[in-house]
């Protein structure tokens, strides 16, 4: 794997603190998701991201703990869920040259053992920051490099960069982004960068959009 720069983690500690993502489901917001950031040894970042959805007879709590490289290279990641009442928990651990899952559902338990043979980005599902994570990763790689392996699925990811063509969602046209993620052969993710951090996601398969909304100031003081 070709070696990446590793610029400093400060800028993004402190962006993780300014504010929260927001996911719209046709243009109506369905929840909302808090992200901490912590600079740790050699450049390292320690992140917890906590989601809350609800939307139809979907309810979802969740916490996301992982850790990251430098070069925002995934190190481990634990899940920890309740969708619709049900109990979800998940633990990835990345080596180098091997990635191990293990997750529980209920009372069903899982695990997986896959080969890293490319760039891995951590891509958890609903976990927003995560995403941030692995588009800010993919857009550090050398041009070059258009393959990656999405964890904890274990799959390819193919990655378009940056973005031609305006994205229409929901009656809003938005400015070409700055990279794709092509989550599956049928699911894109647009991503708008915001100087070290994200602007906005976009899934225009599942009518879904994620802005990061900046943290008001509290009431007659100062932010």
């Amino acid at each position: 794997m070709n070696a990446v720069s590793s610029p400093p983690a400060d800028p993004i500690v402190r962006a993780c603190g300014t504010g929260r993502f927001v996911p719209y489901f046709r243009n109506r917001p369905i929840g909302s998701e808090t992200v901490r950031a912590e600079a740790g040894a050699s450049g390292r970042i320690r992140l917890r991201a906590e989601t809350e959805i609800a939307i139809h007879r979907f309810d979802l709590r969740q916490t996301v703990v992982a850790e990251f490289a430098a070069d925002l290279r995934p190190r481990f990641c634990t899940v920890e869920a309740v969708v619709n009442a049900r109990p979800f928990s998940l633990e990835l651990e990345v080596e180098r040259d091997r990635a191990v899952v293990a997750s529980r559902s209920g009372t069903e338990r899982r695990s997986a053992l896959c080969d890293v043979t490319r760039p891995p980005l951590l891509l958890v599902d609903n976990c927003f920051a995560s995403h941030a994570f692995a588009a800010l990763a993919a857009a550090r790689h050398a041009s070059a490099i258009d393959a990656f392996l999405s964890l904890p699925a274990c799959e390819e990811l193919r990655l378009t960069r940056p973005g031609v063509l305006k994205v229409l969602l929901g009656g809003r046209e938005f400015r070409p982004p700055a990279l794709s993620l092509h989550l599956t052969p049928d699911l894109d993710e647009h991503v708008w960068l915001l100087g070290d951090w994200i602007e906005r996601l976009v899934i225009p398969q599942t009518q879904m959009r994620i802005e990061w909304t900046a943290n008001l100031p509290p009431p007659g003081g100062h932010s």
